[in-house]
């Protein structure tokens, strides 16, 4: 059947920066027999593919994942694959099916391997945008260009624009934003274990990013003690970027959010002006393009987002690019109306896990005492539940904070318990990552979940960018530093099991008259957490 479409596969991806000769191997979530102490998922190798000096591609099975070599961190090096819709001429995009573009699709469609042209450009805007100044953008000025026959890594040099006057990257230098290759298309080998989710005949490309360095003018390269710089911002091979050129000693207070997201002059100041410091992160994005006599038939785009290194790759966050994305979908209420209660109360119990895995890894004593806000008389409780035990009683988090569950009274930091605040947030949210605690905790209190979860983007009047309540997730904030709250399907979702759950308990209570309480069963996870935790009490009793 006749090619209709293209595309690219995955359309959006994450890279990670990292200076190991060798990527990081292909892993996947899974869930575990035990539970870790700190969240219900690890991570686990699976297929994999090896990278040949000549662009072939080996699948292997890792037994094991590497995510340093030494002390130099291994890069997450996505690969893309281009595929195509095929369908009866004049039949409906609907009928179309999906097939991987190979070689021999195209000679049935009377094109050749060499009609496929790949084309790769990159840009990082960082400074251009904290300085409103297009000409301290860097990045490619023509595209890489990935074709039939030529399977060697080609770099991606990021230089300033044509026609910056001066510009910030000298001529003659450049910033390495990276490299793509194309892999070879090899023959389909039947009956291995990996062939019905691996083909080896599609056209496929690898980006492997930058190492992770930073790039400044000479300033950069020496230490300020006086300033609070005590070592250099960059090493000195990298100190030659031109200072005049628009990014160095430019305040950039009131032109982006947050301003404590850039090196500074003086960091002894609030904010001061900017270090002129960029880095090797950067946006990439690709298109594919058949053509033929040089006339473009059909053309596919992705992109690709460069980022540092993943420090907690087994923990799931409550909130992905991916819930983002689903954010943005025109078709999610209508989706998320579909589920049906036993769907329901699985998605509810995932993201409580999910919530319990991020606060594993997080200080909330630190993040209390420097984003807590300062609350108003209306928020705030007659009593001090801490009994005056903890300064800042009337911030966020502090003993007449109203938003405070009245069952837990909460001690200052001592020798042995540093941290009571994570502490307490982990206990708390280890028992809540089990769908039946959660279902306690409306019991108890129908209106919690609605009082402590945040609506999406809703700010209350004292909260800005240093500042905010306790309402879950408390203290963390999204890109414009505002508070960060769930996505508005999430939200949405929450809110749909709440009122179930209510209305369950109102019609079927837990404690049935003249019958006293019904006995619960534990749930799957809930039994193998009890299971684990006894176990591990026998062998430290021995």
């Amino acid at each position: 059947m006749p090619i209709q479409s293209i595309y690219i596969t995955p359309g959006i991806a994450v890279a990670r920066l990292g200076a190991a000769t060798a990527p990081v191997c292909n892993y996947q979530w899974v869930d575990v027999e035990q539970p870790r102490y700190d969240g219900e998922t690890t991570i686990a190798p699976t297929w994999s593919l090896e990278v040949g000096p000549d662009g072939s591609v080996t699948p292997v099975l890792p037994d094991a994942i590497e995510f340093r070599d030494g002390d130099k961190v291994r890069p997450v090096a996505p690969f893309f694959e281009v595929w195509a819709r095929v369908g009866p001429v004049g039949s409906s995009a609907e009928s179309w099916e999906e097939a991987p573009l190979t070689p021999a699709l195209l000679v049935a469609e009377g094109l050749s391997p060499a009609d496929l042209k790949i084309s790769v450009t990159a840009t990082n805007r960082k400074a251009a945008r904290r300085s409103g100044n297009a000409a301290v953008a860097f990045g490619t000025r023509e595209p890489v260009v990935l074709q039939d026959g030529d399977h060697s890594v080609k770099a991606i040099n990021g230089v300033s624009p044509a026609g910056s006057t001066p510009p910030m990257i000298p001529s003659g230098r450049a910033i390495p934003l990276g490299s793509v290759q194309l892999m070879k298309n090899l023959t389909q080998p039947l009956g291995q274990s990996w062939s019905d989710s691996i083909n080896l005949e599609v056209f496929r490309f690898r980006y492997r990013p930058a190492a992770g360095l930073f790039y400044g003018p000479p300033e950069a390269a020496q230490a300020q003690p006086a300033a609070g710089r005590p070592e250099p911002a960059v090493q000195p091979e990298n100190a030659f970027l031109d200072p005049g050129a628009g990014w160095f000693n430019v305040a950039t207070n009131n032109l982006v959010e947050p301003g404590d997201t850039y090196d500074v002059v003086d960091q002894t100041a609030a904010r001061g002006p900017s270090l002129g410091v960029v880095d090797d992160t950067c946006e990439v994005h690709f298109e594919a393009a058949l053509t033929t006599d040089g006339v473009s038939r059909l053309s596919a785009r992705a992109v690709v987002f460069v980022a540092p290194p993943d420090f907690a790759p087994d923990r799931r966050p409550f909130l992905s690019v991916a819930d983002e994305l689903n954010d943005r979908t025109a078709d999610w209420s209508t989706r998320n109306g579909s589920m049906n209660d036993d769907e329901l109360d699985q998605w509810t119990e995932d993201f409580f896990e999910r919530v319990y895995e991020t606060v594993s890894l997080f200080n909330v004593d630190h993040y209390r005492e420097d984003r807590a806000g300062s609350l108003p008389p209306t928020n705030l409780r007659a009593n001090d539940l801490d009994d005056g035990q903890r300064a800042g009683r009337d911030r966020a988090l502090g003993g007449r904070d109203g938003l405070r569950n009245e069952l837990y009274k909460l001690s200052s930091a001592t020798q042995n318990h540093p941290l009571p605040l994570s502490e307490h947030a982990r206990m708390r949210h280890r028992q809540l990552s089990d769908l039946q605690n959660v279902e306690a905790l409306v019991l108890l209190d129908p209106n919690r979940l609605k009082n402590i979860i945040r609506p999406p983007f809703e700010r209350e009047n004292f909260e800005n960018g240093d500042e905010s309540s306790m309402r879950m997730p408390p203290f963390m904030r999204q890109s414009n530093a505002l508070p960060l709250s769930v996505a508005g399907w999430q939200y949405e979702l929450l809110m749909r099991w709440l009122n179930k759950t209510i209305a369950k308990q109102q019609v079927q209570p837990m404690i049935v008259a003249g019958l006293g309480p019904q006995k619960r069963t534990l749930s799957e996870s809930a039994a193998t957490r009890r299971d684990a935790v006894l176990a591990r009490l026998v062998v430290e009793q021995r």
